[in-house]
């Protein structure tokens, strides 16, 4: 008996392979393309995120801070405040007393002071005793890609206006081109200030 083994080869042809090829390429191109999109997307997203959390604390710190304020100093766009002392030294609340119908927060001052350096928004708190002695000295950075910090001339008898630039974290879009900064605006009551009490 004579075996006739007959095998069959299957394989693709040239163009086949060119088309598989071409097929793939597209695809690839595709999901590169959509990776790039997703990723700028991503960046752009967080910045606004990190931008838009460092405007709100600037904000609060500065509310906050001219709300408790006694007085208001401004020059070369230093922002300087006198503050009674509401925390000791270990940063636990004072008992305030109450003396013939005024509040009074332990003994010495408050000074707490913000200004632009270099790109950060930094504040900075000086306590100091009755004698005038610095107990504690701290500048804390609050904000980044800061671009100008202005406190408006005014009477600082009774609120303070500031504003303060920020630098866009993300510079650059496709069709409109550069973006500009985002600039937001304090006007605060000083509400214990002498000259509205």
């Amino acid at each position: 008996m004579k075996l006739n083994a007959r095998t069959l080869h299957h394989s693709f042809t040239l163009v086949e392979v060119m088309a598989a090829v071409a097929c793939g390429s597209v695809v690839l191109g595709a999901i590169l393309t959509a990776g790039v999109a997703l990723q700028r997307s991503f960046a752009a997203v967080e910045g606004y995120s990190i931008a838009e959390g460092d405007q709100l604390r600037v904000l609060d710190y500065i509310a906050m801070d001219c709300r408790r304020a006694l007085s208001a100093a401004v020059a070369n766009n230093t922002l300087t405040l006198t503050a009674p002392v509401y925390y000791d030294s270990n940063s636990a609340p004072t008992t305030p007393t109450l003396t013939n119908g005024a509040v009074s927060y332990g003994v010495g001052t408050v000074t707490i002071t913000y200004f632009k350096n270099g790109s950060d928004f930094k504040r900075r708190i000086i306590v100091a005793d009755l004698n005038g002695t610095t107990t504690s000295d701290v500048t804390t950075a609050i904000a980044t890609d800061v671009a100008s910090f202005t406190v408006a001339p005014q009477d600082l008898s009774s609120s303070v206006s500031c504003s303060v630039t920020f630098s866009p974290r993300f510079t650059y879009l496709p069709g409109p081109g550069p973006i500009a900064g985002t600039t937001v605006y304090c006007n605060t009551f000083l509400r214990n200030a002498s000259a509205r009490q």
